[in-house]
């Protein structure tokens, strides 16, 4: 997921560059502590992906196996993190946000081009999809100490694949033997 993570963050931090100013302006980090990021991507959930379905093994030739790797849909919130003083603060809050929401509207699916690696063994693309959610579910994922609530949106991304590690080598069966077996 730190590919993903950063495939993120590089593809944001190229679309706000001209308001952004500045590296590291783009970050990974929770609502409650943003740093110096103006725009932050919190992973808040992450979910199985029903929508595919792999047989629990793959064979890998005639001797090998391995577990068949794992989908998820990832859940992540972005929140604009302004440092402009007063009254220019909530409108230097939208401007960022909605560029961002433009950036995933005009890319609402990521391929090896816009991430920079392939997706998966067996995915070439993620989709990327803003969530709905209420006012109360955004609250609550918004439960940080005493943070001040920050204008949000949340988007989906899926498949996400994660690779099994896990395989083994498998034996054909070379010899029967039925002696010995009564009818």
């Amino acid at each position: 997921m730190t590919n993903l993570d950063n495939a993120l963050v590089k593809l944001l931090s190229e679309s706000l560059s001209d308001i952004l100013v500045g590296s590291g302006r783009v970050g990974i980090c929770t609502p409650a502590e943003p740093g110096d990021f103006l725009l932050g991507l919190y992973l808040y959930n992450i979910r199985p992906c029903t929508d595919i379905n792999p047989p629990s093994v793959i064979r890998k030739g005639s001797s090998f196996q391995e577990l068949s790797p794992h989908f998820l849909t990832l859940y992540y919130l972005v929140t604009a993190y302004s440092r402009a003083d007063g009254v220019y603060k909530t409108a230097e809050d939208h401007r960022i946000l909605f560029r961002a929401i433009q950036t995933f509207q005009n890319m609402p699916v990521l391929t090896k081009r816009e991430l920079g690696y392939r997706p998966g063994t067996y995915i070439d693309k993620l989709q990327v999809q803003m969530v709905d959610l209420e006012p109360d579910e955004i609250a609550n994922i918004w439960m940080f100490r005493e943070s001040e609530y920050r204008l949000s949106v949340a988007y989906k991304i899926t498949p996400v694949e994660v690779s099994a590690e896990a395989g083994s080598f498998v034996t054909r069966v070379s010899d029967t033997n039925f002696k010995g077996i009564q009818r």
